[in-house]
């Protein structure tokens, strides 16, 4: 129980903040304020997304982690849109799409911070230039919005 409230008070508020605002936009395009049952599932499976992450590194116990990589990222990028487009579950696609969205602030907040992503590279066997770095930045950031898209379109 103490290592949940640890990974909950984890998350820095800007975080949240940004999560929340993202649900909720969701929410008002998707269903326009009406309230659903799969609304419902979405905001559960966006809560579990929200948080999944962080509790699999502190079960995973691996150093660096495997979740914080490009190759991580590009596979959670071909199922979330395989999910989001073909699954049905509006569970499934909460989970997926905050996934994506912890990923892409947790790339974005240590490029404002470090200026490049190198630790994502790691699993790479050539460095990668920052430029191409911040390029893939821009598209798994597009990919995330096409998939926001999709979601709320379906």
């Amino acid at each position: 129980m103490e290592k949940l409230q640890i990974i909950l008070k984890r998350k820095p508020l800007l975080f949240l903040i940004g999560s929340l605002f993202y649900v909720i936009i969701v929410y008002l395009f998707k269903w326009n304020i009406h309230p659903s049952w799969n609304a419902l599932w979405f905001m559960s499976g966006s809560i579990i997304g929200l948080y999944l992450l962080e509790a699999a590194e502190d079960f995973f116990h691996l150093e660096p982690s495997p979740f914080r990589s490009i190759v991580f990222v590009t596979l959670l990028t071909i199922v979330s849109f395989f999910v989001v487009t073909s699954s049905g579950s509006y569970l499934a696609s909460g989970v997926v799409l905050m996934l994506c969205l912890t990923l892409f602030f947790l790339q974005l907040g240590e490029w404002v911070t470090v200026k490049n992503l190198h630790r994502w590279y790691t699993m790479l066997a050539d460095p990668i230039p920052t430029k191409v770095q911040f390029g893939l930045l821009i598209i798994f950031g597009v990919c995330f919005f096409i998939e926001t898209v999709l979601f709320i379109r379906m």
